[in-house]
C-alpha cells in the first residue's frame, strides 16, 4: 500500500516536518529529560511475586478498557492486554502488536502492519477482525466508552489482507500512532462485551479479581514477547491511608506503592530497602465549576475563587516542592505551546473581593466538594477556606466518600475537585475534557471556538500555527471560570530497591502505568 508519498517508520521519522510537529506537541508535560530515576540496571532475572499498594479504592474497577478512568485500571489493563503501539520515554510511538506503520503525506491514511504469532491467553490467534472490533466498539452507545470522543476522527478501519490494518481519518492527525496505543484501545476478542473473565494478549492472565479489593495476575504462557514477563505473579490492592501505605513499603509487605505523601517521602528516601521514584508531570488537581447550574454558572464567583489560592504555598507545603505552578489551564510551562503572555494568577484577596462583589453572592454559603480520592484536594480546599474568610466569603468544605466520588460527585455538584492524568498529546486531553458531551467534561463547558481550535491543532503541521492555536485555547480556558488549576503534580511513588527494569514516563506513575511485562526482582 505504500508509495512515494508515504511516511514510514515507528513514529514518522522519515519527514522532518512531521517529526517536528509530532515531537513538539506530544507529551503534555514537555519534560522529556530528567524525568525521575530509572531502575533499569542489570540483567533481567526470572521469578517471584511483586505486590503493589494503590492509593485509590473503587468498586468501579474494571477490565473493560472502554470504561477506564483511573490509574488502577490502566495498570491492570496494560498487564492483561496488548496494544498496537507503546509510547517510550522520549514521547515517541514504538512498535507493539503493530510492528510498523506508514501514512500518506496528509496524515489522513495510516496503514499498520501487524506482527505475526500474537495469540490470546487461551491460545486463539489474534486476527484483524479482533483488532477492528477493538477499535470500533468504542463507537457503540451500549459500550459507553470514555474514548468515544477520540475515535470521532476515524472514518473507517479495514483489513488489507491478514496482516495489515488501514485507518482512514476525516482530518489529518500527525500524532495518530500515539493515539492508537492509549489505554482504552486494548486489543480484545471480536464480539467481547462481558469482561468478567478477561482474555487478552498481554503478559498476564487473571487469577483473582475483586473490584475495589484485590487483583492477582499470573504469567501468561502464551505471551508473544519471548522471555517476558520476568515475574511470575503481580498483585495489586488498595491501602488508602498514606502513612499505612508508606509503612507497608518500608516493612517489605509490599514492593511498590503509588502516591507517597508528606512525611512518607522523607522516610522512604532515608530507607535502606526502598527509594522514592519521582516522575515530573502535568497531572493536576483542579477545582471545577459546573457551568450549567447555579451558583457555579456565575463566572465572577468562580474567578473570585481562583484568587483565593496561594499557589506557591500549595507547591511548597502541600506538594513538598514536587510539582510546578499552573495558571488555570492544562498546558504546562515547559511546553513549546505554553502561553506566557497570560497573566499568572496568584493569591489576591482584593481581586477576589472585587469578583465576589460583582457576582452578587453576598453572605450565601458556597460549598466545595472534596475527597481523599482526589489527590491533595482537601488540603487545597482548606487553604482556600482560610483566605475566603479574609475576603468575606462563606466557603464551606464538604468531604465526600472516595468510593463513589467519580460517579456521584464529579460533575454533579456545583463546585468540586477533580484529578487528571496527562495524556500523550494535548489534543487528546482537550478532546476528552473540553469537548461538548465529552465523558470527562465535568464542567459541562461549551464553546464553539474552543472546539474548532481543538480540531485545528490535530490537523496542523506548522509548529508556529499550532502554538498560536494552543495559545488561544489557553486564554479561553483561563478566562472561562470553569476550572482552577493551582499546580501540576509530579508522580511521587515508592519502590523497593529489589525492583529493576522501571523507566519513568511523564504520563503516569511507575513507567506510565505500563511496566509489569518489563520489571524483575533482584533478590
Amino acid at each position: 500500500m505504500a508509495d512515494g508519498s508515504m511516511m514510514t517508520g515507528s513514529s514518522l521519522p522519515a519527514s522532518a516536518l512531521t517529526r517536528r510537529a509530532f515531537s513538539a506537541g506530544l507529551l503534555t508535560t514537555g519534560l522529556l529529560a530528567g524525568s525521575g530515576r530509572s531502575l533499569a540496571q542489570g540483567t533481567p532475572k526470572r521469578g517471584g511475586t511483586v505486590r503493589l499498594a494503590l492509593f485509590q479504592q473503587s468498586t468501579g474497577d474494571t477490565f473493560d478498557s472502554a470504561r477506564y478512568d483511573k490509574g488502577n485500571d490502566y495498570i491492570r489493563g496494560t498487564s492483561v492486554y496488548s496494544y498496537l503501539t507503546r509510547m517510550d520515554e522520549k514521547g515517541e510511538a514504538q512498535p507493539e502488536v503493530a510492528e510498523s506503520w506508514e501514512a500518506n503525506k496528509e496524515a489522513t491514511r495510516w496503514v499498520f502492519t501487524i506482527r505475526k504469532g500474537v495469540s490470546f491467553s487461551d491460545g486463539a490467534p489474534l486476527t484483524t477482525d479482533d483488532i477492528i472490533f477493538s477499535i470500533l466498539r468504542h463507537r457503540e452507545d451500549k459500550v459507553a466508552s470514555t474514548a468515544k470522543q477520540l475515535i470521532a476522527n476515524i472514518s473507517s478501519v479495514t483489513a488489507d489482507g491478514p496482516g495489515k490494518i488501514v485507518f482512514e481519518l476525516a482530518q489529518p492527525d500527525v500524532d495518530f500512532p500515539i493515539l492508537i496505543g492509549i489505554f482504552q484501545f486494548a486489543l480484545v476478542k471480536n464480539g467481547t462485551y462481558d469482561f468478567a473473565r478477561p482474555i487478552g494478549t498481554g503478559a498476564f492472565t487473571v487469577k483473582e479479581f475483586q473490584p475495589g479489593i484485590r487483583t492477582v495476575l499470573v504469567r501468561n504462557p502464551n505471551f508473544w514477547k519471548q522471555g517476558q514477563p520476568y515475574i511470575d505473579q503481580f498483585e495489586m490492592f488498595p491501602i488508602p491511608d498514606a502513612s499505612a501505605r508508606a509503612n507497608a513499603l518500608l516493612s517489605g509487605d509490599v514492593d511498590m506503592i503509588l502516591e507517597l505523601r508528606g512525611n512518607g517521602i522523607e522516610q522512604v528516601a532515608k530507607s535502606s530497602n526502598a527509594e522514592v521514584f519521582v516522575t515530573p508531570s502535568t497531572r493536576y488537581t483542579a477545582i471545577q465549576a459546573a457551568v450549567d447550574r447555579a451558583p457555579s454558572n456565575n463566572t465572577d464567583l468562580a474567578l473570585g475563587l481562583s484568587y483565593l489560592i496561594d499557589r506557591k504555598r500549595v507547591l511548597d507545603t502541600v506538594l513538598r516542592g514536587y510539582g510546578t505552578i499552573a495558571n488555570d489551564h492544562p498546558i504546562g510551562p515547559a511546553s513549546p505551546y505554553y502561553n506566557a503572555a497570560l497573566p499568572q494568577r496568584e493569591l489576591d484577596v482584593d481581586k477576589a473581593k472585587f469578583h465576589f462583589g460583582k457576582s452578587g453572592i453576598g453572605a450565601s454559603p458556597i460549598e466545595l466538594s472534596m475527597g481523599d480520592g482526589v489527590l491533595y484536594s482537601v488540603d487545597i480546599g482548606q487553604l482556600m477556606q482560610r483566605e475566603a474568610m479574609r475576603a468575606g466569603l462563606n466557603l464551606q468544605i464538604k468531604r465526600e466518600p472516595a468510593e463513589s466520588y467519580w460517579t456521584a460527585v464529579a460533575g454533579k455538584r456545583p463546585f468540586f475537585a477533580t484529578n487528571f492524568h496527562p495524556r500523550p498529546t494535548y489534543n487528546m486531553l482537550l478532546n476528552l475534557s473540553w469537548k461538548k458531551g465529552a465523558v470527562w467534561n465535568f464542567s459541562h463547558f461549551e464553546n464553539e471556538r474552543l472546539e474548532k481550535l481543538i480540531d485545528m491543532t490535530r490537523a496542523e503541521f506548522d509548529l508556529a500555527k499550532r502554538k498560536e492555536q494552543y495559545g488561544e485555547i489557553q486564554t479561553i480556558i483561563h478566562n472561562s471560570g470553569a476550572i482552577m488549576i493551582p499546580t501540576f503534580l509530579n508522580y511521587v511513588d515508592g519502590v523497593s530497591k529489589k525492583i529493576k527494569g522501571l523507566t519513568p514516563l511523564p504520563i503516569g506513575s511507575l513507567g506510565g502505568f505500563n511496566f509489569t511485562d518489563r520489571i524483575w526482582l533482584d533478590a
